[in-house]
């Protein structure tokens, strides 16, 4: 995935020493609950759509820019969904660069009819799958996110705390 000219400016500070980066995602469901996910161009998984927030960006603007990027449609968060963060979203990129995430996914709508596609080079394919079928190799933490959103809590899910 492309890196922003924040992030590089930062690691030309740092290297390659942890970096705390906040991003959005969006779980965007039609009114037949069919659900929008991207087969990712760096790896073979179908995934939400979503990103890393732009210096000063709000969340929710944040999330409506990446549906955009990514699968050139606009969406309205509804709610969020969950806040994730903690030890299972700290890795080590393949040029070896730490990152901790803070990821806040959101339910969406889209804004329209307009149907999806590949708007940018981070999906080999974008589309709408039925909640209920969805692709066998989808990301296994996004579908806990899928599940989340289609239960409409308009509580977030958090990761519960370990003792």
């Amino acid at each position: 995935m492309p890196i922003s000219q924040y992030v590089k400016d930062i690691r030309a500070k740092i290297g390659k020493d942890l970096l705390i980066l906040a991003g959005s995602s969006a779980v965007v469901i039609k009114d037949d609950n069919e659900v929008l996910l991207q087969l990712r161009s760096d790896f073979p998984i179908w995934s939400l759509p979503g990103g890393d927030l732009d210096p000063g960006e709000d969340v929710a603007a944040c999330v409506i820019r990446e549906v955009y990027e990514e699968a050139g449609i606009y969406v309205r968060p509804e709610h969020i969904v969950a806040v994730l963060s903690g030890p299972g979203h700290v890795h080590v990129c393949a040029n070896g660069d730490q990152v901790a995430s803070v990821q806040i996914c959101f339910r969406c709508r889209p804004c329209d009819e307009t149907p999806p596609k590949v708007n940018d080079d981070e999906s080999l394919e974008v589309r709408y799958f039925s909640s209920d079928a969805l692709p066998a190799n989808t990301y296994p933490p996004h579908r806990m996110l899928i599940a989340k959103a289609l239960e409409n809590n308009p509580s977030a899910y958090f990761y519960p705390p370990s003792a």
